[in-house]
């Protein structure tokens, strides 16, 4: 797996250690999941959960999910000379984030209910139970202003009212029955703007076209994304590369980017909690940030401007409904602790069994492919600018799964981290030749069909 213009296996392409560990990893992983063996789905005695196994046709999966997953992988393949033109980029980019929603549609109708699978998992007071408490709003100012005396179900509880507001708005517009359909397209609709936005995420480590064209298509065929269909957590990581390039932006002297960094602070906070543990990055960013010349004073002014605007937003809220942002945050809190206690989910078990779900989400070959980066990264020596956002990355993930914050279900609640992994993964991969890439991608396909057949993500 040579680039075109040849060269060392250590510095262009990949050693024929590196492609066995990639390849046996994913083909591995494959016939593992085909035959539903069971460390695959999940551990019990370690995290007290595990996904469900399901018996879908492979053949019939990879059928409809191939003309899709062909254009993705077509277009990394074919991506060298689609970035040397603006054009042909844009194209190309958007044609990832529609081939991403074609698979989401395409793997429910994987499914004999077909979309009616949608309306039972929306309307499901298990799976999310947003639709349910939203059926039960009468006025929306007096909802808001006791919300955290609401007697609300599983996930609401333990959320801020965002994602219950959001399923209201729809039922209102569109119905019960056709509201639900509708709030699943447009969850599925940001979580494929996501690809798109990969894009630009991945500026932040590299301004080569191609790794940041490659990086969107890896996004593009991340089975998380595809198989979570339609949970809110497909649309976090959106909101989480925002955060981080707003951020990233504000660092430099940009007023109006911590301003809008706090607004989208206010948002993410305001559908889910967890989104706060981006924070952990943010805060090494910062540092080196500081470490590279930036004056503290600048890095102090940008994070003030962005909690005031936070903050602000909050005061209007609360002012105009009576919302309470800290009981509702005590509550949730609340909620979550009785949840533990009921679940029994380890600290320690699910702080072994987590980053595995994790990788599993990505694809497994993820992790592999992220070392054969580092590994290359050491022997050209020195600390890039990329490899140490990608050291700061690992470390976020690193540093959620020590804290215990979000235990089980990782290849869910841990979906919005997703992306700092995924763009070293195009750097990694822009060291391919065409044949290399499209073998990688069709691999990654492969794994998106044995999960989506064989394992049930979200069930009603």
């Amino acid at each position: 797996m040579r680039s075109k213009s040849g060269g060392h296996a250590e510095t262009e392409g990949w050693s024929r250690g590196e492609i066995v560990a990639v390849f046996a990893t994913g083909v591995l992983f494959c016939v593992g999941v085909a035959v539903r063996w069971e460390p695959l789905n999940g551990v019990v005695a370690l995290t007290n959960w595990e996904w469900s196994w399901r018996s879908a046709s492979l053949g019939k999966v990879a059928a409809m999910l191939f003309i899709p997953g062909a254009i993705v992988a077509a277009i990394a393949a074919a991506s060298e000379g689609i970035a040397g033109s603006t054009a042909k980029l844009r194209a190309a980019v958007a044609g990832l984030a529609l081939c991403n929603l074609a698979l989401q549609i395409l793997e429910v109708l994987t499914d004999p209910r077909g979309f009616a699978t949608l309306r039972d998992v929306i309307a499901s007071p298990l799976a999310t139970s947003y639709y349910t408490d939203a059926l039960g709003i009468w006025r929306i100012s007096d909802w808001l202003r006791s919300f955290p005396l609401q007697p609300l179900h599983l996930h609401s509880a333990t959320h801020p009212p965002g994602p219950v507001l959001f399923y209201y708005v729809f039922i209102q517009a569109f119905g019960v029955s056709a509201g639900a359909l509708a709030a699943a397209v447009v969850i599925g609709a940001l979580g494929s703007l996501a690809v798109a936005v990969m894009y630009w995420f991945a500026g932040l480590w590299t301004q080569d076209r191609r790794a940041r064209l490659l990086a969107s298509a890896f996004y593009a065929l991340l089975p998380a994304v595809t198989v979570f269909f339609p949970e809110f957590d497909q649309a976090y990581p959106l909101l989480a590369m925002l955060m981080i390039l707003l951020w990233a932006r504000a660092l430099r002297g940009s007023y109006a980017d911590a301003a809008l960094l706090g607004f989208i602070g206010f948002v993410s906070t305001f559908f889910a909690y967890n989104l706060l543990t981006i924070g952990a990055f943010l805060a090494l960013y910062a540092v080196y940030e500081w470490r590279q010349g930036s004056r503290l004073s600048r890095l102090i002014a940008a994070a003030s401007m962005a909690i005031a605007m936070w903050g602000s937003c909050y005061v209007v809220l609360w002012s105009t409904t009576g919302f309470d942002p800290i009981a509702a945050f005590h509550s949730a809190l609340k909620h979550q602790a009785q949840l533990a206690q009921i679940l029994q989910r380890s600290h320690a078990g699910c702080s072994l069994f987590d980053p595995y779900d994790f990788a599993m989400a990505a694809g497994v070959i993820i992790v592999p492919i992220v070392v054969c980066y580092l590994r290359q990264a050491q022997r050209a020596g020195g600390m890039r600018h990329d490899v140490v956002l990608t050291i700061m990355g690992v470390a976020t993930v690193m540093i959620v799964d020590v804290s215990g914050l979000l235990r089980a279900e990782a290849a869910r609640v841990w979906m919005f981290l997703q992306p700092l992994w995924v763009v070293p993964v195009g750097l990694e991969l822009a060291r391919l030749s065409a044949r290399g890439r499209f073998a990688v991608f069709g691999l990654q396909w492969a794994i998106l069909i044995c999960l989506a057949a064989r394992m049930a993500f979200v069930l009603p």
